[in-house]
């Protein structure tokens, strides 16, 4: 059975050569050291890298027969270069995981192991313990709770990156033509079964993540956008309860002029209600601004990304 690994790259090539020694080590005990340049393939795809390495993950490509990368033109977004990984491969399982490590290569084959057993067609891993900031803790821990609150999905708020599929399910995920890719929501979207295990977690070897906090965010809304209507009849909710808000402000200047005092002309409640109601207006227009600059890029159908450069022998995808 082949296996295909599939790893994004962002500044992070001087990551790949022990990434691809640990991933022969741990294949080769279950392979045999003679299977794993047959039944192992490991494809690189740099996203638009602005330092050498796709200069180093040329070198690894030409030490490591097994090694193959897919160069894009410029950063098009992690999960647009998961998926251009995804049309790239071979193997009767295919995996996914970072190079930074913090999900050992050896972890894929415990998640390879729960999907035959359990008949899936794809095996996501859980983290029992995480050894990370908190800062960083809390906000993926937020992320996960908003969309499995926005999409209805219940998605772990502690499931990690890695996790394995079968050829089956690939070839119904790279069938898929929208250009906005949030990869736990397609997972669900396609319904096949899914199934969770346990991984092992450990600190970055080297480096710190490229994901800040503003890449977080803007993530963060790319998927909420992509995969939920939650904040359009989220504008309509806000629209209605300043509108009642209005009214019932209304209601108490006129009871109050009837029946109790004659009302001085004043700026504070003029003020306020403009506030109130421009605000709720600036909200809810910038929301609907942020779906229709969606349906813009779907309906000018460019291509999810561009190739620069192909390095060992892959399919053109």
């Amino acid at each position: 059975m082949k296996f295909s690994l599939v790893v994004p790259i962002y500044n992070d090539g001087a990551l790949a050569e022990d990434f691809c020694r640990e991933a022969r080590r741990a294949f080769a005990e279950r392979l045999g050291e003679d299977a794993v340049e047959r039944e192992l393939e490991v494809i690189f795809v740099d996203d638009g890298s602005r330092n050498d390495s796709l200069a180093r993950l040329r070198k690894v490509a030409a030490e490591l027969p097994f090694v193959k990368v897919v160069a894009l033109s410029r950063n098009f977004g992690q999960h647009v270069a998961i998926s251009c990984g995804y049309r790239h491969t071979r193997g009767d399982l295919v995996g996914y995981l970072n190079v930074d490590q913090e999900d050992p290569p050896d972890q894929v084959l415990v998640l390879a192991d729960a999907l035959a057993a359990g008949g899936h067609d794809i095996v996501g891993g859980l983290y029992e313990h995480r050894d990370i900031p908190l800062g960083q803790k809390i906000t993926s821990h937020l992320f996960n709770v908003f969309m499995a609150r926005l999409t209805g999905w219940d998605l772990p708020t502690n499931a990690s990156t890695v996790r394995v599929m079968s050829r089956r399910f690939i070839d119904h995920y790279n069938a898929l033509t929208e250009g906005s890719r949030f990869l736990p929501g397609l997972e669900v979207w396609l319904g096949f079964s899914y199934g969770h295990v346990v991984v092992r977690h450990q600190r970055r070897k080297v480096g710190t993540s490229s994901y800040n906090f503003r890449r977080r965010m803007r993530m963060a809304t790319d998927s909420i956008i992509s995969f939920s209507d939650y904040p359009l009849r989220l504008s309509v909710k806000v629209g209605l309860l300043v509108t009642a808000l209005g009214l019932l402000i209304t209601l108490a200047f006129v009871v109050d002029k009837l029946f109790f005092r004659e009302l001085l002309p004043g700026y504070v409640s003029t003020l306020a209600a403009i506030t109130v109601i421009g605000g709720a207006q600036i909200f809810v227009t910038g929301v609907g601004s942020l779906y229709i600059g969606r349906i813009l890029a779907e309906v000018q159908a460019r291509p999810l990304y561009v190739v620069r450069e192909r390095i060992g022998d892959l399919p053109e995808a």
